[in-house]
């Protein structure tokens, strides 16, 4: 008996093949997809960097420009003499400050010294680095003038290290003596000279506010 030979009209090799070659043209654009979108983002990128570059460049232009404008505006000569002039104000401020005003101390004496109590001389001078001596012989009625003269001078902040010695009796019957003190140079700057001015200023006003009750 003639055996029946089996025959198929689907071509199951061709099948296979035809998978195989889809599936490496859809890995192969979405390769190519990918690839484009990032040449298309570096171009834009280059594009941007570009344009960002010349206008940071006319920005700094643009801002020297305006600087130099200003300069010449505000004459660089002009200013060069105003800064020597402002050197020199504070300089001479700086040696006013440090200055020193005697005539606040012969005004202190005066104010300070007693009735009972007369001064015959004035010595004034450095006896060393920022250490001022005043020294003076004076007459006064009775020891207990000088003491009370002595108590006067101790208490002020104007002296320091007072010294009242050689105490003796002179055929008047007064009492004479030699003082000595080491002069508080604070006290006579010329800052302290402006702020007693000030003092006395304000002083003034108040008596004449008190002598004239119309006023306050």
């Amino acid at each position: 008996m003639q055996e029946r030979v089996k025959t198929s009209f689907i071509p199951k090799q061709s099948l296979k093949v035809e998978r195989t070659q889809s599936v490496r043209q859809t890995t192969f654009g979405v390769v190519n997809a990918a690839a484009g979108v990032i040449l298309i983002a570096a171009i834009l990128a280059a594009i941007g960097m570009f344009f960002f570059e010349q206008f940071t460049k006319s920005s700094i232009e643009n801002k020297r420009t305006s600087l130099d404008r200003a300069r010449s505006a505000f004459q660089p000569e002009t200013i060069r003499e105003l800064s020597r002039l402002d050197a020199r104000l504070m300089v001479g401020t700086s040696l006013l400050v440090s200055h020193t005003a005697p005539s606040l101390l012969f005004d202190f004496i005066e104010r300070e010294t007693l009735s009972s109590v007369r001064f015959l001389d004035f010595s004034y001078g450095e006896a060393g680095p920022g250490r001022v001596m005043l020294s003076m012989s004076g007459v006064a009625k009775s020891f207990n003038a000088v003491a009370l003269q002595s108590d006067a001078f101790g208490k002020s902040p104007m002296f320091s290290e007072v010294i009242f010695e050689n105490l003796n009796i002179d055929e008047t019957g007064n009492v004479v003596f030699n003082f000595s003190a080491v002069v508080n140079t604070e006290e006579i700057t010329y800052d302290s000279a402006k702020a007693g001015a000030s003092t006395n200023q304000l002083q003034e006003e108040n008596e004449v506010n008190v002598g004239n009750p119309s006023t306050i």
